[in-house]
């Protein structure tokens, strides 16, 4: 895991998905890259993520028990330490059904996409919100 001091370190991502295989494959994607990653299995731990600290990206699953990740995101919107984080949904569903719950993400990942797409996904959005 990459970390503020390792000269390799981009920045942190939230990953928030109910599937511990998702999780732990996002994780090692976007660790690969040189990102420091907190992985959590709801929306509620994603909003109780962020009240501990601020993320450069966050990327949601949009299926999940309780509260789904269209919510989490219009959450995540109005809360002032992820006002600024790039939002990228993670998804079996098609794009429009994400985009009729919640227009203010960044990027639509579907999750048939290899591991590496998702990994690529964030480090361009990270990096262009950093240009």
């Amino acid at each position: 895991m990459s970390s503020p001091t390792d000269p390799i370190f981009k920045g942190s991502v939230l990953a928030v998905d109910d599937c511990p295989t998702t999780r732990e494959v996002m994780r090692a994607s976007l660790e690969h890259l040189g990102y420091s990653v907190h992985a959590v299995d709801s929306g509620f731990a994603a909003l109780e993520a962020v009240e501990q600290g601020a993320f450069d990206a966050i990327v949601l699953d949009v299926e999940m028990p309780g509260m789904d990740g269209r919510a989490v995101g219009r959450a995540l919107r109005e809360h002032p330490r992820a006002a600024t984080a790039v939002i990228a949904m993670h998804s079996s569903v098609d794009e429009a059904a994400v985009r009729a719950g919640f227009k203010g993400y960044d990027a639509f990942v579907p999750k048939a996409d290899n591991p590496r797409a998702l990994g690529e996904c964030v480090d361009g959005l990270i990096r262009r919100r950093r240009d």
